[in-house]
């Protein structure tokens, strides 16, 4: 999973691609998962950097921790697909999930969690 930041300032993917390829040409579609909200890059650029191909890239759409899924074509070859999670956090300590906040767990001890069988 690639992490971005969620801002429209350019940022460079640095991927490792099905074929390795320096090229002018390629087209970079981003789709927000959920809302199906996408952006098509084209005509960007990339260079071959050690085992890596280095993209720059301006996104639009990306809102903070919000995950996306990406695809690198070349015409109509694909080069990569990948997923994409936009932050601004920089604590690498912290885990980042999708359900934070959104459920509670299950608690013996409370009686307001307790099931009743009739």
């Amino acid at each position: 999973m690639i992490r971005l930041l969620p801002s429209t300032d350019s940022q460079t993917l640095s991927i490792i691609p099905r074929a390795y390829t320096a090229a002018s040409d390629l087209t970079l579609k981003i789709v927000e998962d959920g809302t199906k909200k996408n952006e098509t890059l084209t005509s960007l650029t990339s260079t071959v950097n050690g085992n890596f191909l280095d993209i720059p890239c301006t996104f639009s759409i990306l809102a903070e921790d919000t995950s996306y899924s990406i695809e690198l074509k070349q015409g109509s070859t694909l080069l990569y697909r990948d997923k994409v999670y936009a932050t601004a956090k920089t604590d690498t300590t912290i885990s980042h999930t999708l359900n934070t906040s959104e459920y509670n767990n299950y608690d013996a001890d409370t009686q307001e969690q307790q099931y009743m069988i009739i």
